[in-house]
């Protein structure tokens, strides 16, 4: 990995403030960043795709959030008209029971996967076309549904908000919530706040372990910055480490920077923190978007090898 003077001292990383970048906020908590030499400015966005245009106008040096917004947009290589071309520097998260499932309120008539599809219920996204896309695809696939036909798709970007309308059983957009997507730590807040229960989590099938999160930077940033991305990575490296063996560590650091309570993140479930990108479990993430219509006109799934800047020790 690259060593010598920063190109860059101060940089700017916005994420998605879910149980995902828990590496990222203990790096930053527990001065990791710091003894690199790095000052780390951690500011919250609603999802990856978010993030694009921060990325474009140097408003942001690094951006984590979810692998299928970041995968669409370099497939486009544009984003609101502009050029982008995305380097993946670290891989951040993998799906582990409980971290992400659909929720309904306890009174709902929604018992199963196939009770949605039946009464074709409204179910909350943050984003179209994003991760969230993809594991309800794969769910109903499993059930032998389409997530095409089977649902409708209300997108909420705040996640806050998502947890309110379904408690409150809000009528959106003349539709009444019957059902969300949320992710850790959304969906303890969901139960903890107004009662609401998971109908299915997601880590099932084709989908346990799946790749949730990652950091990226434009090509063009990462690469004429090398010094101050391998710096970066070895303080994320440090808090990957220890959010994946220390369950207290992640809990603090989730409390202090994702706004739940000392209860919630005691509660909720984490993923796992890969400490080195594997290129054939990231893979999985463009093979299912490929499966489910999110890589039109392609031949055959795109091959995220294409967009992995490779740093020595960090990818096997």
């Amino acid at each position: 990995m690259a060593t010598g003077p920063l190109e860059q001292s101060t940089i700017t990383v916005e994420a998605v403030p879910t149980a995902d970048e828990a590496g990222l906020y203990i790096a930053l908590d527990n001065g990791y960043f710091k003894q690199e030499g790095l000052t780390v400015k951690v500011t919250p966005i609603n999802g990856g795709e978010y993030g694009m245009t921060d990325l474009q106008s140097g408003k942001a040096d690094i951006v984590a959030g979810n692998y299928v917004s970041f995968i669409l947009a370099q497939i486009q290589k544009s984003f609101h008209n502009k050029s982008i071309n995305i380097r993946i520097i670290a891989d951040g998260s993998q799906m582990q029971p409980g971290n992400q499932a659909v929720y309904v309120m306890p009174s709902s008539k929604f018992k199963t996967v196939a009770d949605l599809a039946k009464y074709h219920a409204t179910v909350l996204i943050n984003s179209p076309n994003n991760i969230g896309q993809v594991l309800l695809g794969s769910l109903f696939s499993q059930n032998g549904l389409d997530l095409k036909t089977a649902v409708k798709q209300l997108v909420i970007p705040d996640f806050f908000t998502q947890v309110q309308d379904l408690g409150t059983g809000k009528i959106v957009d003349g539709e009444p919530v019957d059902a969300a997507w949320l992710p850790e730590p959304f969906g303890t807040i969901a139960q903890e706040t107004y009662g609401a229960v998971p109908l299915a989590d997601f880590d099932q099938g084709a989908l346990q372990n799946f790749p949730i999160g990652a950091y990226i930077g434009t090509d063009a940033w990462v690469t004429s910055h090398p010094n101050t991305v391998a710096a970066f990575l070895r303080a994320l490296e440090e808090g990957q480490e220890v959010a994946d063996t220390n369950r207290s560590q992640v809990e603090l650091a989730l409390e202090k920077n994702t706004g739940v309570n000392s209860l919630q993140a005691a509660t909720m479930t984490i993923d796992s923190y890969p400490l080195a990108m594997d290129i054939p479990t990231m893979q999985r993430v463009s093979d299912e978007m490929y499966a489910f219509g999110l890589e039109p006109g392609l031949p055959k799934p795109y091959q995220i090898i294409n967009m992995v800047q490779p740093e020595p020790g960090m990818i096997r």
